[in-house]
């Protein structure tokens, strides 16, 4: 049986929803009620079709077969990434691309069903559908990440030389991937089902999976020379992964495009400006499609403009002022952009000569010597994300709140309710105490790996951390889904624990760890059941491939972390130098920094009100006003965007890049203003057609390039599959592995340290 439904003018032409196999009734009423009428918000009327076929099996064999092989496969690559000194997109449509020809493969050629005595499994329950696909790429979503308990692990082997055994380890990591389902579960009412709650990366996938399975909204819809949708895609992504292999492999120089700086490479103030690894980066390009990313062809305007502003008042004017004129003593530090400590005269701090055996600070031994201090730029990065975080919670307030109690009311009642909550009512809804379970659950073994493995965390503390989770979910996660960006909890959970735990760096870190990633989850698992929305998967089929891609990734992603820490210790840990510029431990710097400014040292010595970092604090105040102040000219002059300028944004992107490699800035920038104000803007029409596509098509081809360098070229799968490319222009280096005369592989500053000019 189908049921058709007639088109008004602002409404879906073909609303048909298969009732083959006798489909729930409640679907059909939803269907009713639901009446013709599309989604209110204009990008999903154009990416998410209004069908649904509540017959097709979701979980099934193939499910759990593919999203098991490809979660290993996401988790190994995403960790890889997470030591290399560009963050390479793994993108979930490589996922989607072969997962779609294994999964009809295998329709093909099981058996429907197999038996052994009176047990029998179900391994092929007919055609692979878009569910079935949709369900394994949010299975394998959820493990594509470097889960941030890796950051404690990799700080106290590398910096600590102190190595938690496997068992605490897998539990570390498990709990602080999974509490934020119990979060998920009971703002999902608001931050899931309200039409205003986009969740912008998904449209992406909508358009994508409804594209290779040709989906009747799609049959018809013909692309450049009468290409089919796919036909588009796999020219692209085949195009640009031939073409990856030049700047990922070939000539990094390309990733490192630092132009400016070739006019006097040797130059201390050239090198510290116009050098991209560790600098400003100025009008620096890349032509690596890693660092532009698919975003920029479909993230709001205003909201990308917002943070590239950000970036070039940080990056590209306030840098060279500070620098410059040696503000706050900025060059005798040596570089503009790092997480390291020094003393006042330049010297490196390390503070593993001032903590006692159980890593806690000896304070008599710190407080007769010199005092640790940071560079000015690094410092300034605490006051931006203090406004990014305020800034968040007061926009939203200001410009969103009436939106989110108004979802509060349509949870409540089911007025002017979604189209597509409206289908999904087909589906009985996960009960509440499956998330509060699994909530319990995580948190009593949370406290057992702090308490059991001397994090320095006690159980009180833990609790902190979740409550300040609760708090922060609701507008953080609001504002990532209207804008496509959000503040984290990091630097806020840091400063709490600096107070309530000075002196003890790993606490700090579980601290961190567990607020940050309790609410990062919870937003990350809110924008998956969002995709399970607009695909109509069942809720529950939602919750269960949620927690198996979430465990599995862990796990992969913590064996991955001792294989290129026992293989790359000596560039991680900042003792050697990668001659070719792809191996860094600058992340885990960065949190380890952050854990010995707040935890060793505490926010009490760093960041004293009287003392030399004492502005950090105003950063609240800044961003807490500023949307109050936009607010009220929104109401004075109401004919003025003002909720477009969002200074939470603004201060992520001035504090985007606190270690350097600013490798995006400005072809991020051209790529948006080219795609979101000309395109968009004055070809309407090719840009609904061909965006989402077109992303989807280049972040898969970036993706698998870098899959196969790592695998076959990269030493992957076997230390004898690594090929080495002769030194060149694109990629120089000495024979002694160093980029001699130049400091690294961008060509710029002097290896040897005989600066030509621009010292102090």
């Amino acid at each position: 049986m189908s049921q058709k439904i007639e088109r008004d003018d602002d409404t879906v032409a073909d609303v048909e929803i298969s009732m083959a196999g006798g489909a729930p009734k409640e679907t059909e009423d939803a269907v009713k009620e639901a009446g013709t009428k599309n989604s209110r918000i204009e990008v999903v009327r154009q990416a998410v079709p209004v069908t649904d076929d509540p017959t097709l099996p979701v979980v099934t064999f193939r499910f759990w077969v593919l999203s098991f092989f490809f979660s290993v496969i996401a988790s190994v690559i995403k960790q890889y990434y997470f030591f290399r000194t560009t963050l390479g997109v793994f993108s979930i449509f490589f996922v989607n691309l072969v997962s779609y020809v294994l999964g009809n493969w295998m329709a093909k050629v099981l058996p429907s069903r197999i038996s052994i005595g009176s047990f029998g499994v179900t391994l092929n329950p007919g055609p692979f559908n878009i569910k079935e696909h949709a369900l394994i790429g949010i299975a394998v979503s959820t493990s594509s990440a470097s889960a941030l308990a890796i950051d404690i692990l990799a700080s106290t082997d590398l910096y600590l030389h102190h190595r938690i055994n496997p068992f605490g380890a897998l539990v570390l990591i498990i709990t602080t991937q999974c509490l934020g389902y119990g979060m998920a579960g009971v703002l999902r009412k608001y931050l899931v089902y309200p039409a205003e709650m986009v969740w912008w990366t998904n449209l992406v996938q909508v358009v994508f999976y409804n594209a290779i399975h040709n989906t009747d909204d799609f049959k018809t819809k013909r692309m450049v020379r009468g290409w089919s949708y796919m036909k588009f895609f796999w020219i692209v992504c085949g195009s640009v992964f031939i073409y990856q292999f030049i700047p990922q492999w070939l000539a990094p120089l390309l990733l490192y495009f630092d132009w400016i700086c070739w006019i006097n490479p040797f130059n201390f103030d050239f090198w510290a400006l116009f050098n991209s690894m560790t600098g400003g980066g100025i009008l620096s390009l890349s032509f690596d499609w890693n660092s532009i990313g698919g975003f920029t062809l479909y993230y709001p305007f205003s909201s990308q403009i917002c943070f590239y502003i950000g970036a070039i008042l940080s990056y590209w004017i306030l840098l060279p002022i500070l620098w410059l004129t040696n503000t706050m003593g900025t060059k005798t530090f040596g570089r503009p952009l790092t997480s390291h400590l020094y003393y006042a005269n330049g010297t490196r701090f390390n503070v593993l000569d001032y903590l006692n055996d159980d890593f806690s600070l000896n304070e008599a031994k710190y407080d007769a010597g010199p005092p640790a201090m940071m560079t000015p730029m690094y410092a300034l990065g605490f006051f931006f994300s203090f406004v990014n975080l305020a800034g968040c919670i007061s926009h939203v307030a200001c410009f969103h709140g009436k939106d989110i109690m108004k979802s509060w009311m349509v949870a409540s009642d089911a007025r002017d309710e979604d189209i597509h909550t409206k289908l999904m009512r087909a589906y009985p809804e996960v009960p509440q105490l499956w998330y509060s379970a699994l909530y319990v659950i995580m948190l009593a073994l949370s406290i057992m790996v702090c308490e059991v493995y001397d994090l320095q965390l006690p159980w009180w503390g833990l609790l902190i951390a979740c409550l300040l989770a609760w708090v922060l979910a609701l507008p953080i996660s609001a504002m990532t889904a209207i804008t496509g960006y959000g503040p984290g909890l990091n630097v806020i959970t840091e400063l709490i624990c600096g107070y309530m735990l000075p002196g003890k760096p790993i606490a700090n870190m579980a601290f961190k760890c567990y607020g940050f990633m309790a609410m990062n989850q919870c937003k990350e698992l809110l924008s998956d059941l969002k995709l399970g929305h607009y695909m109509k998967i069942p809720p529950r089929a939602m919750f269960i491939a949620q927690i198996w891609g979430t465990v599995v990734g862990g796990i992969f992603n913590y064996f991955t972390m001792i294989a290129i820490i026992n293989s790359r210790r000596s560039f991680l840990d900042g003792t050697a130098q990668d001659p070719n510029g792809l191996w860094t431990g600058v992340v885990t710097d960065t949190f380890w920094g952050s854990a010995l400014i707040y935890g060793a040292l505490g926010p009490r010595r760093m960041f004293d009100p009287k003392g030399e970092y004492g502005f950090v604090f105003y950063g609240f105040l800044v961003g807490a006003i500023v949307p109050v102040i936009l607010w009220g000219l929104s109401k004075k002059f109401p004919n003025i965007p003002w909720s477009k300028f969002n200074i939470s944004l603004v201060a992520a992107g001035m504090g985007g890049f606190p270690n350097g490699y600013i490798v995006g800035i400005l072809p991020g920038l051209i790529t948006c203003i080219i795609f979101q104000f000309y395109i968009a803007r004055y070809h309407k029409h090719w840009w609904s057609k061909y965006t989402y596509i077109l992303s989807a098509a280049l972040d898969t081809g970036a993706a698998l390039t870098g899959l196969f360098i790592f695998l076959f070229l990269g030493g992957g799968l076997s230390p004898k599959l690594v090929v080495h490319v002769p030194s060149w222009w694109g990629n120089h280096h000495a024979p002694d592995g160093t980029n001699a005369p130049y400091l690294r592989v961008n060509r710029c500053g002097a290896a040897d340290g005989k600066w030509t000019g621009g010292t102090l």
